[in-house]
């Protein structure tokens, strides 16, 4: 006769009560690395390294972009017509919104419709405005007055307008959405084509939009200070180019933002007058650095950044899937020096493996392994293993795929999974099962921190397997039905069992509690339970 052992019973109750058990809590996943953010490109921490130890601007900015050269913008030819133009960029503040308030703080703005090329009024120092949308989807200006209500100051036009500031500072305005200020550049209302929405973009020069660029502070070395002032001009200039004129946009970015770049946008974020007040070295440092930017080859280069890697920058291959000869994997150990004062040199982060294992679709995760690198030391690809819908199942990722869905501070990391049992490792054909069910609270094992895998199973032992996994109820008030259950601590579960029908013992007054339980006996007993259960 052969007795079912504790591995092939747990085994059987998982696939049998996984799709009916839910998530439980389970243990927590350490991941450990290095570095903060996607760590292609321009480090800064690096950069703030190398400038205290007496690094020149053009020095820094070669090493993290091989074999380009800084050119002044004057001597390029590429784009020449966007260029050219007195205003090209336009920043993205407010978008999909049915009206858009906004202060005067100082000075005086005319307050136009674009269609029309018609200014018809003037917003004065201390008003209050906004630009209205109507049910007929034409926009008018209107004012606050004392009695706390707007009122239409224009004729109703198409809703593409203007806010007109003067870019010698005379004029201030507040967004009370953004809680910022802005004294240059023209706001640009327009209606998103699908949303039928309001969206707010600034438009700027680029030195405009460098000025209110919101990323070190003013403490930093100033030629890390200045290596960032060309690094985001050059960034702000490639977009412009790629995207090109506002007068090209796509129906897409029309609808996104009617504009280039948004003011939280995920490479760079700008401030307006609100930033350039906060940071006043840097605007000297822009200004020392004016219309100089990164080529490769006479062409402005994608100047991606981040604030520090694991000691090697990542190659936009490993990234982002594809190649630029100035985006390899370079020397970064300089983010990770002690005058770096990097706060993500060295991080922790821990996470919920039932957390993990609900975004990737496990019932349980088991184990999560980096089982490949890329070049920088990066995690390429990630093993998760686990049980789904009650059978062992495997699910490899990309290392930066599971960076966004777990919010990891970098790429650079790897993982440590704890083992629920010491004599179940992470390899053991059985080990998804073993952790369901002990997160379950069917089995917390032989011992605290062990399982016994290979013992056989007992009947009492079977009997509380399958009341907690069930959650099964008696049925009348237990009676001391069987003889040879009293001194057993799953007593209450066997005369469960028996008021709900699964078992009628070994003899009309025994149940045997202490003998192994057969497979036949154990197809019995789960059988009868699944027809019981709640």
């Amino acid at each position: 006769m052969k007795f079912a052992n504790r591995l092939f019973v747990l085994l059987l109750l998982t696939i049998f009560f996984s799709s009916t058990a839910g998530i439980a809590e389970a243990s927590n996943a350490v991941f450990s690395g290095s570095g903060w953010g996607h760590g292609v490109g321009f480090s800064q921490y690096g950069s703030r390294s190398m400038a205290d130890n007496g690094w020149s601007v053009e020095r820094i900015i070669e090493h993290y972009f091989p074999d380009t050269e800084i050119r002044d913008l004057k001597t390029l030819s590429s784009g020449s017509t966007i260029l050219s133009e007195e205003k090209p960029l336009w920043i993205g503040l407010l978008q999909s919104q049915s009206g858009v308030s906004f202060i005067v703080e100082k000075g005086q703005v005319d307050l136009c419709f674009d269609k029309s090329n018609e200014c018809p009024t003037k917003a004065n120092a201390g008003e209050k405005w906004r630009f209205e949308l109507t049910d007929n989807e034409k926009c008018y200006f209107s004012r606050l007055n004392d009695e706390g209500s707007y009122l239409p100051v224009t004729e109703e036009d198409e809703c593409s307008g203007s806010l007109l500031l003067k870019d010698d500072g005379s004029s201030v305005v507040r967004l009370p959405r953004k809680g910022r200020t802005y004294d240059k550049g023209i706001f640009r209302f327009r209606m998103s084509p699908n949303s039928r929405k309001l969206h707010l973009s600034i438009q700027l020069n680029i030195e405009q939009y460098v000025k209110g660029i919101r990323e070190l502070p003013d403490s930093w070395p100033g030629s890390s200070l200045e290596a960032q002032a060309i690094v985001s001009r050059t960034l702000g200039l490639y977009r412009l180019l790629d995207i090109g004129s506002s007068n090209t946009f796509t129906i897409e970015r029309q609808n996104m933002c009617f504009c280039h770049l948004l003011d939280n946008d995920e490479e760079q974020a700008y401030g307006g007058l609100t930033s350039e007040q906060g940071h006043p070295f840097w605007q000297g440092r822009v200004g020392g650095t004016k219309g100089k930017v990164i080529t490769w080859k006479g062409s402005i280069i994608w100047a991606r950044y981040t604030p520090s890697s694991g000691g090697l920058t990542e190659s936009n291959l490993a990234s982002e899937g594809f190649f630029f000869p100035y985006l390899t994997s370079v020397d970064d150990h300089f983010s990770l020096r002690s005058n770096a004062d990097n706060p993500f040199a060295n991080w922790k982060k821990k996470i919920s493996q039932s957390l993990i294992a609900s975004i990737f679709g496990f019932s349980w995760l088991t184990n999560i392994e980096v089982v490949s690198n890329n070049e920088s030391g990066s995690a390429a690809d990630v093993l998760l293993s686990g049980i789904i819908s009650g059978r062992p199942a495997t699910i490899v990722t990309k290392g930066k795929t599971l960076r966004y869905k777990l919010d990891l501070h970098s790429p650079f990391f790897d993982v440590e999974v704890s083992q629920r049992f010491k004599d179940v490792g992470h390899s053991d054909p059985f080990s998804g099962e073993i952790l369901g069910l002990s997160e379950l609270g069917v089995t917390s094992g032989c011992t605290e921190t062990t399982f016994c895998p290979s013992e056989n199973v007992t009947r009492e032992q079977m009997a509380a397997f399958i009341v907690r996994a069930l959650k099964l109820k008696p049925l009348e008030t237990p009676s001391d039905i069987f003889s040879d259950d009293d001194d057993s601590i799953f007593q209450t579960e066997i005369e469960t069992l028996y008021s709900n029908g699964v078992t009628s013992g070994c003899t009309e007054t025994t149940f045997c509690p202490s003998e192994n339980v057969t497979r036949e006996q154990m197809a019995a007993f789960i059988v009868r339970a699944l027809t019981v259960a709640p």
